[in-house]
């Protein structure tokens, strides 16, 4: 094989992984950038001086205003609990207890970060709406079907992506610490 060959052939084999792998750490992390509890992903240096070209770049794709873990916390979900993906086909509960923060919100969205549009008008239910039993656990289902309690509509045949929004933590270190104790879990329950 002559020279040439072998060296496009290298550099594309090079070209290809290195996209591949810019292309995975700003879409979804990796050991360094992201903590991940159970299905939830939170990008450990978003809204500090300290964050990573990575961390950058996933912001700026995103189109969010980063601001500092004390001031407030956003965890995402792509996958259930068990880790398939989210998708508008199928129908999920989401169980959890109140967080401990000032506030915090739940929301749907497409995978692209659109909201999912629905004729109710919500996508998204917070500690201030919630129905809620006594000791603060909730419930939120989520469905392209109607469903009683706290319901948040899906579309059909879109990925979805849940994102958590937590403003003012009491204490953002144990939240992150604790995560998997103190974040909601996804449970699928039914496709259609």
């Amino acid at each position: 094989m002559p020279f040439l060959t072998r060296f496009l052939l290298f550099a594309s084999i090079a070209l290809i992984l290195g996209l591949g792998t810019t292309w995975r750490a700003v879409s979804g992390g990796f050991f360094a950038t992201t903590a991940r509890h159970g299905p939830w992903t939170f990008w450990l240096r978003e809204g500090t001086a300290e964050a990573d070209p990575y961390t950058i770049a996933h912001i700026a794709r995103e189109g969010s205003l980063p601001v500092t873990a004390a001031s407030a916390m956003t965890f995402t979900a792509t996958r259930d609990s068990a880790g398939s993906r989210l998708t508008g086909d199928c129908t999920y509960e989401v169980k959890g207890y109140a967080i401990p923060a000032l506030w915090w919100n739940i929301a749907a969205f497409r995978k692209n970060g659109e909201t999912m549009p629905n004729k109710t008008g919500r996508s998204s239910f917070s500690s201030a709406n919630i129905l809620a039993a006594p000791d603060g656990a909730f419930v939120v289902r989520l469905s392209p079907e109607v469903q009683p309690g706290n319901w948040l509509p899906l579309e059909r045949g879109e990925r979805v992506a849940l994102r958590l929004t937590v403003l003012r933590p009491l204490a953002p270190d144990v939240l992150l610490n604790a995560a998997g104790r103190v974040l909601p879990t996804i449970t699928l329950l039914e496709c259609s």
